[in-house]
């Protein structure tokens, strides 16, 4: 029998999804950017003969690479953060089911200091 999906798990699915699309949609972007950077590719024919005009598609081409290169700084931060939570929540639910675990299953308490009443000191 399939287990429940829990919600968090599907929102955290898809932010997955959302994030990874999005990362690779601005990691293609920039890389477009890097290669038309490389290969000096500027758009602009004929009016780019003057130099301002030449200066001010360089500048359009540069603010292009780094929009691009935002959209991939945030889509892999949201990742991580994603992911990372995950994995911290597995961690300690792991952690507090080993500690279960190991308790002691008797009705004693740990430490024979606490099944006392301590003394009150005037």
């Amino acid at each position: 029998m399939r287990r429940a999906v829990d919600r968090k798990t599907v929102i955290r699915l898809t932010g997955l999804a959302v994030s990874l699309a999005g990362l690779t949609v601005a990691v293609v972007a920039f890389s477009r950017f890097i290669r038309s950077v490389i290969h000096n590719a500027v758009d602009g024919g004929p009016a780019l003969t003057r130099f301002p005009e030449y200066y001010r598609q360089v500048g359009v081409y540069y603010a292009r690479g780094f929009s691009t290169g935002f959209f991939v700084c945030y889509f892999l931060m949201l990742f991580a953060m994603i992911v990372g939570s995950w994995v911290e929540e597995t961690r300690r639910s792991r952690r507090v089911a080993r500690a279960t675990a190991a308790a002691p299953t008797t009705g004693a308490p740990g430490t024979p200091a606490l099944a006392v009443n301590p003394a009150i000191r005037d």
